[in-house]
C-alpha cells in the first residue's frame, strides 16, 4: 500500500469517527421526527416553559383562515389542559406526603379528597391563568405560554381544604384540621408550590379541640 492510499483512509477513518462523535454528543432529545435546525428559532419558553413564581404551560394552534383570535382560543385550551395536568401531579404528591406524614395513610376517603381538591384548584386557578408570551412560528403555528403563581395555588388549596364540600369522611376532616397537622400542610405547601410568604392556614376551632379530646381519650 502506497503512502498516498494510506494517508487517504486514514483520513476517512478518522472523518467518520469525528462525526459519529459529533452525531452522539448532539443527539436531540426532542424526538426522531423534530427539525432540529427550525427548533434553534423557536423561544425558550416554547421549548422549556418556565416560571420562577409558579408554573407555566405550553399550548399552540395552527393559524387558518378563521383568523389570529381563534387560533389564540385554541392555543390557550391546550395551554390550560398542561397547566391541569401539572396541578394534578402536584395535589397528587402533596397529598401522597402529606397524609403520610400526619397518619393518615391511603384511603378511598383521601383519594376522594385529592380529587375533589384538585378539581376545584383547576376550576378556579385555570380561570385566573395569566398569558405570557405569543409567538408565531414560520410554519404559520401559534404558540402562547400561560402561567398561575404559586401564592395563587397556595391560597386556592388551602380554601379546598377548608371547605367541607370536599369531604366523604368527618374523621379525615377533623385530622386535616388538626393544628399540627395544619402546619405540616403549609411545609407541604411550600415544598410543592413554593413559598407561601409565612401565609398562616386557616383552622376550625372547633374541629382543632374535638381532635384534640378525641387524641387525649
Amino acid at each position: 500500500m502506497n503512502i498516498k492510499k494510506s494517508v487517504l483512509i486514514l483520513t476517512i477513518l478518522t472523518a467518520t469517527a469525528f462525526g459519529g462523535c459529533t452525531a452522539k454528543e448532539t443527539k436531540p432529545e426532542l424526538g426522531s421526527n423534530v427539525n432540529y435546525e427550525k427548533v434553534k428559532e423557536y423561544p425558550k419558553w416554547v421549548i422549556q416553559p418556565t416560571y420562577d413564581k409558579g408554573i407555566a404551560g405550553v399550548g399552540s394552534a395552527k393559524m387558518t383562515d378563521l383568523g389570529f383570535d381563534f387560533a389564540r382560543k385554541e392555543a390557550m385550551a391546550t395551554a390550560r389542559l398542561d397547566l391541569a395536568g401539572q396541578i394534578k401531579t402536584k395535589v397528587n404528591g402533596l397529598f401522597k406526603s402529606y397524609t403520610s406524614k400526619i397518619g393518615v395513610g391511603e384511603s378511598t376517603s383521601v383519594d376522594t379528597l385529592s380529587e375533589n381538591i384538585t378539581k376545584e384548584l383547576v376550576n378556579i386557578d385555570l380561570k385566573g391563568a395569566s398569558l405570557r408570551e405569543t409567538w408565531i412560528s414560520p410554519k404559520d403555528e401559534l404558540y402562547v405560554l400561560m402561567t398561575v403563581d404559586s401564592e395563587r395555588l397556595i391560597e386556592s388549596t388551602t380554601k379546598a381544604i377548608n371547605n367541607p364540600n370536599n369531604y366523604t369522611d368527618e374523621n379525615l376532616k377533623l385530622k386535616i384540621k388538626a393544628e399540627s397537622s395544619q402546619a405540616e400542610l403549609e411545609r407541604e405547601l411550600n415544598t410543592y408550590f413554593g413559598s407561601s410568604n409565612n401565609m398562616s392556614l386557616p383552622v376550625m376551632d372547633q374541629d382543632v379541640k374535638k381532635v384534640e379530646e378525641d387524641t387525649k381519650e
